[in-house]
């Protein structure tokens, strides 16, 4: 997604957030990095807590960092917490400002929002959220189909009834007929059918076809699985066929039971971290673990989020999926 969305003020960046994250934080410390003039990565952490200023800044700082090509940044407290005296996590907010001015994106702005108004951190006004709500950004990327906090995976709407379906056995026929119905699907319109749907959510259900039909949603991709999972490819993937496999693997949770979606639902959380949108992808992968217990790949991928790791094809401003904001 390339759209171009003019930033002109405060209540316009407040409200791209929700959208670049998919939901709207709460008890929150988000950090969007900038680019001479663009907004870069976006990354959000709990509030603090117990943790220790310096602790707690050094981490998220060192999570920013990952956008090399940063020259500035923002911060933005979401809370409702009311300290004694002064404002809400007064000494993170200024051990934060300081790490992220010592990597060399120093602190634009800091804002404050709480669940009744929105603030300049630091001052006593208060504005209202409605300016936010009703703000260009928000009525914009509203129009362009962006629709933060809506929960696509329900799994009540997908109901109970569907009957479990059988892994292939993993022949080379096996994963060839998997591979080419993917490609396929992928590569086509509309949704498949719902025997096409229950074949493939078949062979998700299979480890090493399974790889295979991740690897092979990246077009792109250079053959070799370590690279192709951690977002190391040689050339700008298809961003649109990787919307469409997203939207495509939802489907295919329709037509199975609880039990059966971890693979899919680890595939769209692997596909919004490739995206860089690692809060959206932490929220599929953990379901996928709740889905399957310890789902294996889905663990190893969260991993990968907790210790701020950001795939190299979502660093690369050529390569990345953004919606380009100024």
């Amino acid at each position: 997604m390339n759209e171009k969305l003019t930033i002109s003020g405060s209540a316009d960046l407040l409200a791209a957030v929700p959208h670049l994250l998919g939901n709207q934080p709460k008890e929150s410390f988000v950090v969007l990095t900038s680019r001479f003039g663009t907004l870069g990565a976006t990354l959000r952490m709990d509030a603090p807590a117990e943790a220790a200023p310096l602790d707690y800044a050094q981490m998220m700082a060192t999570y920013a960092a990952n956008d090399e090509k940063a020259t500035g940044s923002f911060v933005i407290v979401y809370t409702d917490e009311k300290p004694a005296y002064g404002f809400p996590y007064a000494a993170h907010v200024l051990a934060l400002s300081a790490e992220l001015a010592t990597a060399r994106m120093p602190v634009k702005k800091v804002f404050l929002v709480t669940g009744t108004y929105w603030a300049t951190y630091g001052t006593p006004e208060e504005n209202s959220l409605d300016e936010i709500r009703d703000s260009n950004a928000n009525v914009t990327l509203t129009y362009f189909g962006s629709a933060p906090g809506i929960d696509v995976y329900n799994p009540e709407l997908l109901g109970a009834w569907a009957l479990p379906v059988q892994a292939p056995e993993g022949t080379d026929e096996d994963l060839a007929t998997a591979c080419g119905a993917w490609a396929a699907v992928l590569d086509g319109e509309g949704t498949p059918d719902t025997e096409t749907a229950r074949q493939l959510a078949a062979a998700f259900q299979h480890r090493h076809i399974r790889d295979y039909l991740f690897r092979d949603t990246i077009t792109t991709h250079n053959g070799n699985f370590g690279d192709t999972l951690t977002g190391k490819f040689i050339a700008r993937p298809d961003w649109t066929r990787v919307d469409r496999a997203e939207a495509i693997a939802f489907d295919l949770m329709k037509v199975v039971p609880t039990g059966q979606r971890a693979p899919m639902l680890a595939l769209m959380g692997w596909l919004e971290w490739l995206k860089g949108h690692g809060t959206q992808a932490d929220r599929y992968l953990k379901l996928a673990t709740e889905d399957v217990s310890d789902f294996r790949l889905a663990v190893l991928l969260r991993e990968l989020i907790t210790r701020g790791a950001v795939a190299d094809v979502a660093r690369d401003e050529g390569t990345s999926y953004q919606r380009r904001l100024i």
